[in-house]
């Protein structure tokens, strides 16, 4: 898929929504990337794509994706990763997330909680 695809339903709604609350997000084959800017940490300040897979957004937004992609350049000190509907030179990584808060947006959660975990970053290895 381009930057130009439409998806169907909820999948489409998450381009929506995100792009909605500033994270401009594309379908990217069998995921949907979008960028945010880091607000703390080793990447602070820094525009980074990340994305989730298209096949776990099929009840979007009543139950928000759980897989994070970033570029494998991007560490972290502890977490479960793999490399499902990831381009090469990337990973996508396990991260526990409940949207609970009604008076927030979905996407708006779903991004402040993208943000922090991109917070903890820590500077890869050589």
């Amino acid at each position: 898929m381009s930057e130009t695809a439409v998806l169907a339903g909820p999948a489409q709604q998450f381009i929506n929504d995100m792009t909605a609350v500033g994270a401009s997000a594309r379908a990217d084959g069998p995921r949907i990337l979008y960028d945010v800017v880091a607000v703390g940490g080793d990447l602070s300040g820094q525009t980074v794509t990340t994305g989730v897979s298209v096949s776990e957004l099929q009840s979007w937004p009543m139950v928000p994706p759980h897989w994070i992609h970033l570029p494998e350049s991007i560490a972290f000190a502890a977490t479960n990763v793999d490399e499902v509907d990831c381009p090469p030179g990337w990973k996508r990584h396990s991260r526990e997330y409940t949207h609970n808060d009604m008076s927030v947006p979905p996407a708006l959660s779903w991004l402040r909680h993208v943000r922090g975990f991109i917070s903890i970053a820590i500077p890869k290895a050589a």
